[in-house]
Order: C-alpha cells, then structure tokens, then sequence
C-alpha cells in the first residue's frame, strides 16, 4: 500500500548570502528597543538611572535593576513603572533606541 498523503520534504540551501541577509533585517525590525528609567530630582539638579529595559514589539517590557533592586517582565511600560511611582518622585523613561511604534504589530 502506498502513502499518498504525506508530501514529500523539501530540502532548501539554509546557508545562503540572501537567506542571512532576510534573517540580518528580520532580526533588527524584530529587535527589543532599549530604554532607562531615571528619577529626576529638580531641587538637586540631579538624576539617576534606576533601571534598565527592554521593549518588545508585543509591548512586554524587561527591567533590570541599576539603583533600584528590580528585576522582571511586564506586559507594558505602563505597568512597570508603576513600581516607581510614590510620592512626588519624578520617573523619566528615556529611550536609547528608537522609541517603538505605539501600536504593536498584530
């Protein structure tokens, strides 16, 4: 009795200058952008980074701790930096990369 159902694999040339070259852009529109968190004391003139991040293209955000003993994954910037917001504190995000488009990729 014969198979007929199943199709027949096809082999492709992984290693090529093209398929690199699509993986290369796929791989920077794809990427996390990054940002920090600072708080902002205007009475000082100071500022200090509390907290590094990452961006997804789905809107998680990642935060590693500088000043402030954090660390974990959000599902918005919104929602981390809640854990920043007391009192009159000022929170600053800046992005180091450019900001991501508002509207995530469906």
């Amino acid at each position: 009795m014969e198979n007929t159902t199943a199709q027949r694999a096809h082999t492709f040339a992984l290693i090529s200058e093209d398929l690199r070259s699509e993986a290369d852009a796929l791989a920077a529109e794809q990427a996390p952008r990054r940002f920090a968190v600072l708080a902002l004391d205007y009475a000082e003139q100071d500022g200090v980074i509390l907290a590094w991040g990452l961006c997804f293209g789905d809107g998680r955000v990642v935060l590693t701790g500088e000043t402030a003993p954090i660390r974990g994954t959000f599902g918005s910037l919104d929602s981390a930096l809640r854990l920043f917001r007391h009192g009159e504190d000022t929170t600053y995000v800046t992005w180091v990369d450019p900001e991501p488009d508002p509207t995530p990729a469906a």
